[in-house]
């Protein structure tokens, strides 16, 4: 079973909004569901940023966690004797019987891809009726931005993901000094648990399921087994 860390860095200072960027996907609301978050990635590590306002939630995932372990190299010596058959049956038109014939050339099936976890970022705010609302994403910059004004402060939350750093980064800045009070959590859906090794970290760490049965169609998936 594959085990898993999440290391996240935050940085919080006093600054100015920048001027929209050229190359953008921009939204005037937070988003809604998964598809409307913002990515972001360096190839390994990935997020999405989905932008609240009392709350930010970054969901989180990392290019080698799955379930399951090595499989053999030869997960299927009696395919090739189904080759042929599978073969005369479409040119028969029997295309019902190559259909059941070629799954019969089939591996075992691949394991999954899991979900990592959810970074949750709660900013103590006067109200939650913000202004000026906008979120992005510069393509360009690979930078997900979002910007909100409260009570005459305007915020700003930026997440990018480094490649040299191995790395996601939470940068979060006003325009106003002492005005940023945040708490910071991280959950899974995975078995894991949490721990505060030092003053600075969080960690959430755990395992992938031994095995998970896909839930395809005309197939009943199977529980999760750890």
């Amino acid at each position: 079973m594959k085990k898993y860390f999440i290391a996240c860095v935050l940085t919080v200072v006093s600054d100015t909004c920048y001027p929209q960027q050229p190359l953008t996907l921009w939204y005037s609301k937070p988003a809604g569901v998964w598809t409307e978050a913002l990515p972001v990635g360096n190839g390994r590590l990935g997020a999405m940023v989905f932008g609240g306002v009392q709350q930010e939630l970054i969901q989180l995932n990392e290019a080698t966690l799955w379930s399951g372990g090595p499989v053999g190299k030869n997960i299927n010596p009696g395919a090739f004797d189904n080759l042929e058959k599978a073969r005369a049956a479409l040119f028969g038109g029997d295309y019902a019987g190559a259909d059941i014939l070629v799954k019969n050339m089939q591996g075992v099936y691949s394991e999954s891809y899991m979900p990592l976890g959810n970074l949750v970022i709660k900013q103590s705010l006067a109200t939650d009726n913000a202004v000026d609302y906008y979120r992005e994403l510069n393509i360009r910059d690979a930078i997900s931005t979002t910007r909100f004004n409260i009570g005459g402060v305007a915020y700003k939350r930026e997440v990018f993901a480094s490649a040299p750093g191995a790395v996601i980064v939470v940068r979060l800045s006003c325009d106003k000094p002492r005005q940023i009070n945040i708490s910071v959590g991280i959950n899974s859906l995975l078995r894991s648990r949490q721990n505060i090794p030092g003053s600075n970290e969080l960690v959430l760490s755990g395992k992938a399921p031994a095995h998970v049965d896909p839930s395809y169609v005309g197939y009943n998936a199977q529980p999760v087994v750890y």
